[in-house]
């Protein structure tokens, strides 16, 4: 759906006239005539580059190159107000795909490693994707996804109207049989998440 993608968006609307956290697009304007658009999430920790369309009278400007480069800049600007924004997030690369291949000819690039969720440069993971579409890129075989590791007693639990882990709750509790819906839980959140949010269960 065009307008949940590219128009609606979860973050609220800011007052203020400097650049703040939320959704946002960035115009780009010849003789009158706006030519391009970005669509943009300003994150904590990162410019998100959801989109960028253009018309097509204009493409001899490279103007998808050119954006780039002028959201790379905005992202060191940004770094100046929030010292944790430090990257440029350019979304989605499909090495089989020849628009995208333009997103990795920016030094220093990084593609994210499908099993542990390190990031890898560029360069090392190209071989490996030539040779199969899904490849791990992480190269030390002993890494792991660290957030995806599951300790349930570190999981935390709703119960009875108070908080508490899920070994707690197991006392509480001996006939449940939910330990593998709450490894589940866990697992999909992920470890930073299952430490600070609550996992309902009935009383």
């Amino acid at each position: 759906n065009y307008e949940n993608f590219l128009v609606d968006s979860p973050f609220k609307a800011s007052s203020s006239s400097k650049p703040s956290y939320g959704s946002f697009h960035q115009q780009y304007w010849l003789d009158g005539k706006i030519i391009a658009v970005a669509v943009l999430d300003i994150l904590p920790y990162c410019l998100s580059s959801v989109y960028f369309y253009y018309d097509p009278d204009y493409s001899f400007l490279s103007l998808g190159t050119y954006a780039a480069l002028r959201e790379i800049a905005l992202t060191r600007e940004l770094n100046t107000k929030y010292p944790d924004l430090q990257y440029y997030y350019m979304g989605y690369y499909v090495h089989s795909c020849i628009k995208m291949r333009y997103k990795g000819q920016y030094y220093p690039s990084y593609l994210l490693c499908p099993e542990t969720y390190i990031f890898q440069p560029i360069e090392k993971c190209k071989p490996k994707i030539e040779v199969s579409k899904y490849h791990r890129l992480e190269e030390d075989s002993t890494k792991e996804d660290a957030n995806g590791v599951v300790n349930l007693s570190e999981v935390l639990i709703l119960y009875d109207r108070t908080r508490m882990p899920y070994s707690s709750y197991k006392n509480k509790n001996k006939e449940s049989n939910d330990e593998d819906e709450v490894k589940e839980y866990a697992k999909l959140v992920g470890r930073k998440s299952y430490k600070k949010m609550l996992l309902y269960r009935d009383s």
